[in-house]
């Protein structure tokens, strides 16, 4: 794996950067379709290594684009998350 791509894990409160890993990230394309006719399209997943301040739900930043983490799976020494990206106008201005 190229861990090549700062990935930050923002607070859920304010949505500002708690920690920093490096992870490598990689295009990814898959469906979560829901009763109610909505569907949610997975286009990224990041391999890193096992950090305790990620969790199911929450966000992290890449470069300028903010993603919800859908799924994760836990290996014996790193977590693939599987992830959505969140609108453009997400909830804040990112910081750089």
């Amino acid at each position: 794996m190229f861990y090549d791509t700062k990935l930050k894990i923002l607070n859920h409160a304010d949505f500002k950067p708690v920690l920093s890993v490096m992870a490598d990230v990689q295009p990814y394309r898959k469906n979560f379709s829901f009763e109610d006719g909505y569907t949610l399209e997975m286009t990224h997943r990041a391999f890193c290594p096992l950090e305790s301040s990620l969790q199911l739900n929450g966000y992290v930043q890449i470069y300028t684009s903010i993603f919800i983490i859908l799924d994760m799976k836990e290996w014996s020494d790193y977590v693939e998350l599987y992830l959505y990206r969140c609108k453009q106008d997400f909830a804040m201005e990112v910081e750089e």
